[in-house]
């Protein structure tokens, strides 16, 4: 298969989506995890970040899409007939719904942005809960805005929520690399295990979310394993599987070892576990360039 500019234009857009939807969905939970609070600046603008990052590759997947459909070069982007063809397609509809799970993550960090550190202790605790409800309502909206394109969109309705909650798990797991990432810098040796045990007991039922959701998908999306091998798109599942699989592994090293070692030894241990969540945040940049590529150019064979 011939890949045109389009084509990798797309995907990305794609993988950039991706990352922001990510840092849009574990950064604030990692940041609400962090004691003390005073120590979450650094998290909170990775959050901001993320959420531009997605914004601005949604509204320029969504226009490389038309140019696309176009064919007429860069000029082809913004022709009004099929600009307004795809908006109400499914293609629209994953914008939409996008923009609109970006803008209720920002539109809650402005609000509790507008508390200060000083503020009474009851606006705190609303600050909190005003920041708590928008993110609840985005995670829905963000998963949901994955239902429509690709071969998503010519599944059925328990694949699509599979894939949605498939989404948030993987997306609440890699966005949360780089705020513990941060935190190994920024936290004492008390807090940081204490944020990495929680961390660790509440990322075995992520685990399991995204194993029952990925497996059921490749069973929905395959008529049998030797597809696997055998088909470019069974490939590069298997590809991402030994992927989620290695991050997998180091995960657990982290919990077993490495975090243990914070807790009982010295700082170098930080760096220790540090450096790993480093090679971590590789492999999930890894993972999350070759979903693009399975989501934009490529789909199961009972699909095509």
């Amino acid at each position: 298969m011939e890949l045109t500019v389009w084509d990798y234009s797309n995907l990305v857009s794609k993988w950039l989506i991706y990352i922001g939807v990510a840092a849009a969905v574990g950064g604030p939970f990692i940041a609400a995890l962090i004691k003390p609070a005073s120590q979450i600046k650094a998290v909170i603008e990775y959050v901001v970040l993320g959420i531009m990052l997605g914004i601005v590759a949604v509204i320029a997947n969504f226009f490389i899409q038309v140019g696309a459909f176009a064919e007429a070069g860069f000029g082809g982007m913004f022709d009004g007939e099929l600009i307004d063809l795809l908006w109400q397609s499914p293609v629209g509809d994953s914008v939409f719904w996008r923009l609109s799970g970006f803008t209720l993550l920002m539109l809650g960090l402005w609000i509790t942005g507008r508390f200060t550190d000083k503020s009474r202790a009851g606006l705190q605790k609303m600050k909190g809960q005003l920041m708590a409800a928008c993110y609840i309502f985005a995670l829905p909206v963000l998963a949901y805005s994955f239902t429509f394109i690709g071969h998503n969109a010519d599944i059925g309705g328990i694949a699509k929520w599979l894939i949605a909650f498939h989404v948030l798990a993987l997306a609440w797991w890699i966005g949360a690399l780089y705020p513990l990432w941060l935190s190994c810098r920024i936290l004492e040796q008390k807090a940081l295990y204490a944020l990495m045990h929680l961390f660790g007991r509440l990322a075995m039922v992520i685990v399991g979310i995204l194993l029952i959701s990925g497996v059921s998908l490749l069973v929905m999306f395959m008529d049998s394993p030797a597809e696997l091998i055998t088909t470019p798109y069974g490939q590069l599942m298997l590809l991402k599987f030994l992927l989620v699989s290695a991050i997998l592994l180091m995960a657990a090293w982290h919990k077993f070892h490495l975090v243990p070692a914070v807790h009982h030894g010295k700082k170098q241990d930080c760096q220790h576990l540090q450096k790993s969540i480093s090679v971590e945040i590789w492999v999930a940049a890894v993972i999350l360039a070759v979903t693009s590529v399975l989501s934009t150019v490529m789909g199961p064979a009972n699909l095509a």
